[in-house]
């Protein structure tokens, strides 16, 4: 009988570290778990798979797989040797096919003769409901003029039905219905009306429902807090920093701080029983705090996600949000370090990427003009809330979604294939080019690499890198496993 230390082990992230992504944008990728496959024939290891340079503790190597399914896995020395005795093709041994499963389901083997794996489709239909325009605060990068109008009832109730039918006709296994603003929870009596609805109507179709609220959260009260839970739904708040720096960006429309307010709705839904995503914007004027900002969230064990400042039409009038790489990179090596101190039990995957997913491989960055519907509380459908000046078809068109994946006048979600500054880069399956309206408004084309290229080429072998370190120290807190 083997030693647990002589066991191949083969960690990565499971399934479930992708699931919690409520950014405020067109994040709708799913990562299916992988079934067991059949182990006949021969196997080779894959020739694009590379090793992260940093060692690891007790000798453990992180392999990063630019083609999935997988984009991480981290081997204890017994699983490291297991791998590279498939350097030549060879079958797999029925005393081995138990350990050989977790490097079929990673990638890091493959079947000789294998066609390329396919990117991966996504399993669900988004749609954000703008339920109102009106805001109580007045945010340096927000996106939106904040008219006085918001969505009826019948326009909300029209959207969903719309989602719902177009979910069915594509054969979308889920539906994530995204509730924002401006403020949603200035109109939280239609957000409740909604969620009846979108219940009642999901339900005989078996249709997995998903619904976000995405929220400053200065009005967040412990009724609303403890209905949120209730309806099942879960909550992101917006907090860019601690004290000084989240007021910053974020302030009520008298200028006043909001960062006290925004704390106490914190502890308010942690006390009714929610898990916040915390959504982190940064820019020039909060990156400097990234590492304070990045120990408060870790010390109250908050999930959370950084997310870059996005240049718009209504940003321009406030000063110093943009940031160069160096500065980018400076506060982000801070943050890593920080992490690396306190490793938390969720997966950090979903946390630092920016607009990448390492959920699996994929074509493009998001779902916008693809599985993603922006309805505006008129009942217009944009391709994403960034762009909502076009509006591309209503919820009263025959096929929306169609209207949407066919317009050729406005944004334009390119493959990462047709970005000719992408096609060699080893994160492009992850990264998918980056956000297309940045790179708009950054070199007037579509098919340009992302202006923040730079800063996540140092980013994520960093992430990964320590999310491996991550997998390993948790590892080692199961009785079941030496390392």
């Amino acid at each position: 009988m083997k030693k647990t230390k002589d066991i191949p082990v083969i960690l990565y992230p499971p399934p479930a570290a992708f699931t919690q992504d409520d950014c405020d944008c067109a994040c709708a990728l799913d990562l299916i778990p992988t079934a067991a496959q059949p182990i006949g024939g021969l196997w080779q290891a894959g020739n694009d798979v590379i090793p992260l340079a940093k060692k690891l503790s007790q000798d453990w190597q992180a392999f990063y797989n630019p083609q999935g399914p997988a984009a991480l896995a981290a081997l204890n020395p017994p699983a490291v040797r297991l791998l590279r005795s498939f350097q030549a093709p060879r079958p797999i041994r029925k005393s081995e096919a138990t350990f050989a499963q977790p490097l079929i389901q990673t990638g890091l083997i493959h079947p000789v003769g294998a066609a390329p794996r396919p990117a991966a489709e996504s399993q669900v239909l988004s749609a954000w409901l703008h339920l109102t325009d009106s805001c109580n605060l007045r945010c340096d990068y927000c996106y939106l003029p904040h008219q006085t109008i918001s969505m009826s009832l019948e326009t909300a109730t029209k959207t969903v039905d719309k989602v719902l039918e177009t979910a069915l006709k594509y054969g979308y296994k889920k539906i994530k219905l995204k509730y924002a603003g401006g403020e949603p929870l200035l109109q939280f009596d239609l957000l409740q009306a909604i969620h009846a609805h979108a219940v009642e109507s999901a339900s005989p179709h078996a249709l997995e429902l998903e619904e976000v609220v995405l929220s400053n959260g200065t009005l967040l009260t412990g009724e609303k807090a403890a209905a949120i839970k209730k309806m099942g739904m879960r909550l992101m708040i917006s907090l860019d920093g601690t004290g000084a720096a989240h007021d910053a960006h974020r302030k009520f429309i008298n200028g006043t701080p909001t960062f006290a307010r925004v704390e106490q709705a914190i502890e308010t839904s942690l006390t009714a029983g929610l898990d916040p995503l915390i959504s982190v914007t940064l820019s020039a004027k909060n990156l400097p705090a990234l590492p304070e900002t990045t120990a408060y969230l870790l010390k109250k064990n908050l999930r959370f996600s950084f997310n870059f400042y996005r240049e718009n039409d209504c940003s321009q009038t406030a000063r110093n949000l943009d940031f160069s790489d160096d500065q980018a990179i400076q506060a982000l090596s801070q943050a890593l370090q920080v992490i690396e101190t306190n490793l938390p039990s969720y997966s950090l995957l979903g946390s630092l990427a920016d607009r990448a997913s390492f959920a699996a491989p994929h074509q493009h960055t998001c779902g916008a003009g693809l599985d993603y519907l922006v309805a505006q509380p008129s009942g217009k459908i944009s391709k994403c809330q960034m762009d909502f000046a076009n509006s591309v078809t209503t919820i009263h068109a025959q096929d929306p979604l169609a209207d949407l994946r066919s317009d050729k006048t406005g944004l334009q979600n390119l493959p990462v294939q047709q970005k000719n500054e992408c096609v060699n880069c080893q994160w492009k399956n992850y990264c998918g080019g980056g956000c297309p309206l940045v790179a708009f408004r950054a070199t007037g084309r579509y098919d340009s690499r992302s202006p923040y290229c730079e800063i996540y080429k140092f980013l994520y072998p960093r992430l990964l890198q320590l999310e491996a370190q991550r997998l390993i120290f948790h590892a080692s807190k199961e009785k079941s496993l030496s390392v």
